[in-house]
């Protein structure tokens, strides 16, 4: 569901105007060394910020980009990349040599 324009500007707006809010808020308690209340105020302007000048969708393509999904299946279930067996809460697992996700078993069996 796609929200009109309009609302969406305005979300922006008020994003931003929280944003320089925050980093005023920050400069002025960096200013009386309050060193924490700063940090932290100004990493949330940082954030709102990004928030603000990026797309929704930008930050969930970038993340999905980045995550391995393909040794899963269409339900979810994490697979070997060895032996195409379901990989099960409790069984060890690590990475082989091409970052693929294998059982133990199957990577000592190969080597």
């Amino acid at each position: 569901m796609e929200l009109p324009k309009q609302l969406r500007d305005n979300d922006r707006l008020v994003y931003t105007l929280l944003a320089v809010g925050l980093s005023v808020f920050a400069l002025q308690s960096l200013r009386k060394g309050k060193r924490l209340r700063g940090v932290l105020a100004g990493l949330g302007a940082v954030a709102l910020g990004y928030g603000t000048s990026s797309e929704p969708g930008d930050v969930v393509e970038q993340f999905s980009e980045e995550l391995d999904t393909e040794s899963t299946t269409e339900d979810g279930r994490l697979r070997c990349a060895i032996c195409g067996d379901p990989i099960v809460t409790g069984q060890s697992r690590r990475p082989n040599e091409n970052d693929e996700t294998v059982h133990e078993n199957c990577l000592e069996a190969t080597a």
